[in-house]
């Protein structure tokens, strides 16, 4: 795990934290904020309480203070009007924000425009309705893990399967081999290697995996990825994209409706709507806890 951590940047670091907890998304809004002011006023330094008025939304969400956030974010500076930076807990020390300006460190400045553009990303699939739920389980980090490389954020995707790979080890394979197509993409972009082995490796997985896998069409990244092979054989590159499966919410009411008038149809004393919610809502409650594999099996 140390060695994870080791090859991320502060904010690649920040969005795998922020997966395991999407509500708290709201703090790259301090980041997006903070590059949408340099693209109008065109200067990496901008006022503070420009940053501020803009984030007041996501600021009045987290709670604490500004200098709190700012720490945390770990990339910005502020310097006062004698010309005095103050960076890392010396940020706590600051009272007043008149007359004070913030910047970013120069790392995210050589490449600004890929920065934001990552950032708009993040905030997309921490966004996603398919993402909400109170709760982060293996349903969720699949779909988690998906919206990621669908966004072509191949190297968070590369460490976060890894991750979930260790996390669950009843769905490893289904991580891993988004794992494996991830490094694949993040290698050649880094280095222009092709590691086919990869491909191969990720192929021989997903046989092994049932054709929806968590809303996943397996069946499809499958054949995605026999095309995308024969196209590199054939000098030709791009992207492979995951697709879900579209829910039937048509054929979820039948279901729902036959197991409601089945346990109806059950002896015993009178059911009705009111006296048999608490043992309906307890029956589906257990039925949808069923284990997986049990419920393909049945």
């Amino acid at each position: 795990m140390i060695r994870i951590w080791e090859e991320l940047d502060r904010i690649e670091h920040l969005f795998l934290e922020l997966l395991d907890d999407p509500y708290k998304k709201e703090i790259l809004l301090y980041l997006i904020c903070y590059c949408q002011q340099v693209r109008k006023m065109g200067d990496y330094e901008i006022d503070l309480e420009r940053l501020l008025n803009c984030a007041e939304k996501p600021y009045k969400l987290i709670g604490g203070n500004w200098q709190d956030v700012l720490l945390e974010l770990g990339i910005f500076y502020v310097k006062d009007r004698e010309g005095k930076i103050y960076t890392g807990k010396e940020l706590l020390t600051l009272t007043n924000t008149e007359k004070l300006k913030v910047g970013i460190v120069q790392d995210y400045r050589e490449d600004f425009y890929k920065f934001y553009t990552k950032l708009l990303k993040y905030w997309s699939v921490l966004s996603s309705k398919l993402t909400y739920g109170n709760n982060i389980t293996p349903d969720v980090s699949a779909r988690l893990l998906v919206l990621s490389f669908n966004e072509k954020l191949f190297k968070e995707s590369k460490y976060y399967g890894e991750i979930l790979m260790m996390r669950y080890p009843n769905e490893k394979k289904f991580f891993e081999s988004i794992h494996l197509v991830a490094d694949f993409f993040h290698t050649y972009a880094e280095t222009g290697n092709v590691k086919e082995e990869n491909l191969k490796r990720a192929l021989s997985i997903l046989k092994e995996i049932p054709g929806i896998y968590y809303s996943v069409n397996i069946g499809k990244f499958r054949k995605e990825i026999e095309k995308f092979m024969k196209d590199i054989k054939k000098g030709q590159f791009r992207y492979i994209r995951i697709e879900f499966v579209k829910e039937n919410k048509g054929k979820k009411r039948n279901i729902l409706s036959r197991i409601w008038k089945f346990l109806k149809s059950l002896g015993g004393r009178r059911w009705s709507s009111i006296s048999s919610e608490a043992d309906y809502y307890s029956f589906i409650k257990i039925l949808l806890k069923k284990p997986r594999k049990q419920m393909m099996m049945s």
